[in-house]
């Protein structure tokens, strides 16, 4: 494999930290709002990925309760076999791997001289977000996700 040279950081690259947890606390006063990190290691690590005086934006939201384990087990054991046996793609990871690129991608950029398509884990999301990608690949495929409340997980035949 031939060595790629490296190549002058883009002005515009974006470098980004991992997420830390935090808690929003109230400051000595008793009224102004502060966030206290719950590992101050982490954070210091994920502030040492920065020049000193560089501009960063610092984003804050609320924690979303994860995907359950039972929206995995219905998607992977019921609705992927039978978009599969609808469609006649029988590789479910490939499916997966579609759906995952048109519906969760967070960007694309360049590794080693290649383009990179970033997609977002299903383990990331959230309850809200993996019904979200339901309806997207049921939108995409044309083949309804079957009713939740009372499923079984038998394998379908595809």
């Amino acid at each position: 494999m031939k060595k790629q040279p490296r190549q002058a950081k883009d002005s515009a690259s974006i470098t980004r930290s991992q997420p830390f947890a935090a808690r929003i606390g109230v400051a000595e006063d008793g009224v102004t709002k502060k966030l206290v990190v719950a590992s101050k290691a982490w954070y210091q690590h994920s502030l040492n990925k920065f020049k000193v005086g560089e501009s960063v934006t610092l984003e804050i939201h609320n924690r979303k309760a994860k995907r359950t384990e039972a929206q995995n087990r219905y998607y992977w054991g019921i609705y992927l076999p039978l978009i599969a046996r609808e469609t006649g793609e029988h590789n479910l990871d490939a499916l997966h791997e579609l759906f995952k690129g048109k519906f969760l991608t967070q960007g694309i950029v360049e590794v080693l001289g290649n383009k990179v398509r970033l997609k977002k884990s299903t383990t990331e999301l959230g309850v809200g977000e993996f019904c979200e990608l339901i309806m997207n690949i049921e939108a995409e495929t044309g083949v309804a996700a079957p009713p939740t409340e009372s499923y079984r997980l038998v394998n379908l035949k595809i």
